[in-house]
């Protein structure tokens, strides 16, 4: 025993060279059946999902082969295999998880196909103007109406319901929204194709036949999971008799318009029955100060999990608000007199990023606040935090339409856009700048410019 000890000691203590807190030693060892890991941003989810796999392997001495680790890109399945190096674990995304099952006898669609067929099929402009909103913004919105639909495994005599509950002007878009979808059906089965949401959705129905099993199953980024990818995880927990280990951020789901659904966990214990739920709280990229403050913003909203984080090191005002005339302008005279390495660019929407040019040899990247989660960098530029309607937050996600394939009631203002805002807030290790134009500043900034350790310039 006392040689195991002692070994356990040195294990937890050289995992890729870190080592873990009794919290994650506790987590990782738990050998309930179903566990969920709410971590905090920048709290050490990736270390805990690969010390979770290791200890298994080396420890339980369970078969690589019986374990499956499930992430939502292609970046974040890459990183996870690179840490878990020689270990032979199916690390893989869902889609790759629906293919295996599936045994690909069908293409994938890509998803630009969508919007095409959309842009071809869509033809009552008089809807443009009945609900505020320009061609371009509508297509997304069909386009994401649709996604959704799909993600919800619904058929088309769905949309003749909705149609008989609708008022006079949503029946016109869901009669439109109904064309494009035939369109977009038609195209899919006379082509052999098929797209992510067939995947999902014929795996599910697939998986009794199939002979893939696993153990162990484990979930990376949980929230956000959609009610499609959740039913298949309890099909093939169902079938497999496995445990599983999901571990995600309430204060971080963000992908709704792609079908997550937060129920997923806060409501963990419904899906999964006698769960226990631990919590990863220490971040070891963002302050004190930072912490405090971006926890009083996503706290406003008394419907997401209480969670108190906490940091290892102080920096004084680690926000800054930047109000301009000219949004270049500022950047440059940011760079120009602040000493700024690493630096990562973000915008609430692609379009805006494409006017920015960094007139300095650093080390830059540009991205939508989406992509970002999961990153981090010394400084964060946060550009035109605006008013707009399709400012930060942006007004038509919210838009009622989506009210027929969402089942979900917004229970605070801008929820989810709010939990992108942390997002943004929070992949900063220094210090993150928000560009504010001066006449049009955003409500999110109106709320966090009173908070302490938040400067004004």
């Amino acid at each position: 025993m006392k040689i195991k000890k002692k070994y356990l000691s040195s294990f937890f203590c050289n995992i890729n060279g870190v080592c873990l807190d009794k919290n994650q030693i506790k987590i990782v060892t738990s050998k309930r059946k179903n566990i969920l890991v709410l971590a905090g941003a920048g709290c050490g989810k990736t270390l805990t999902i690969v010390s979770k796999i290791k200890y298994l392997i080396k420890v339980v001495n369970v078969d690589p082969k019986d374990i499956v680790c499930i992430s939502f890109t292609n970046d974040a399945v890459n990183k996870l295999k690179s840490d878990l190096n020689e270990n032979k674990v199916d690390v893989m995304t869902f889609h790759k998880l629906a293919l295996k099952i599936l045994g690909k006898k069908r293409e994938v669609l890509t998803e630009n196909m969508l919007i095409n067929i959309i842009e071809n099929s869509f033809c009552n402009d008089v809807l443009f103007g009945l609900y505020n909103i320009n061609k371009e913004d509508m297509y997304l919105l069909v386009q994401t109406f649709i996604n959704l639909f799909k993600s919800k495994n619904y058929k088309l005599d769905k949309f003749y319901e909705f149609i008989n509950k609708a008022d006079s002007k949503d029946k016109l878009l869901l009669k439109e929204i109904m064309k494009c979808y035939i369109c977009y059906e038609s195209y899919l089965n006379k082509e052999n194709l098929m797209d992510f949401n067939d995947m999902i959705n014929l795996a599910t129905e697939k998986l009794e036949t199939s002979s893939i099993r696993y153990k162990y199953i484990i979930i990376d980024e949980w929230q956000d999971t959609s009610i499609s990818k959740l039913r298949l995880i309890r099909k093939l927990q169902e079938l497999s008799y496995a445990k599983v280990f999901a571990v995600g951020d309430d204060f971080q789901s963000i992908y709704r318009f792609t079908g997550s659904n937060i129920n997923v966990i806060t409501r963990f214990r419904h899906y999964f029955l006698f769960a226990k739920i631990f919590k990863l709280n220490i971040t070891y990229r963002n302050s004190k100060e930072l912490v405090k403050v971006a926890g009083k913003f996503i706290m406003k909203n008394k419907f997401q999990v209480k969670k108190k984080i906490k940091s290892t090191f102080n920096l004084k005002n680690p926000i800054e608000i930047i109000y301009y005339n000219n949004l270049q302008n500022s950047i440059d005279n940011i760079l120009k007199n602040e000493d700024i390495d690493d630096l990562l660019i973000l915008s609430r929407n692609n379009k805006d990023l494409d006017t920015i040019k960094i007139n300095k040899d650093i080390c830059y990247r540009k991205m939508s606040v989406h992509k970002s989660k999961g990153l981090q960098s010394n400084y964060v530029f946060v550009i035109n935090v605006n008013n707009n309607k399709n400012g930060f937050p942006n007004k038509y996600t919210n838009n009622n339409i989506l009210k027929y394939v969402n089942n979900y009631k917004e229970y605070y203002p801008y929820e989810e856009e709010r939990r992108l805002f942390y997002v943004a807030l929070t992949r900063c290790i220094k210090k993150v700048y928000l560009f504010v134009p001066k006449n049009n500043p955003s409500i999110f900034i109106n709320e966090i410019k009173k908070y302490k350790n938040v400067i004004k310039r």
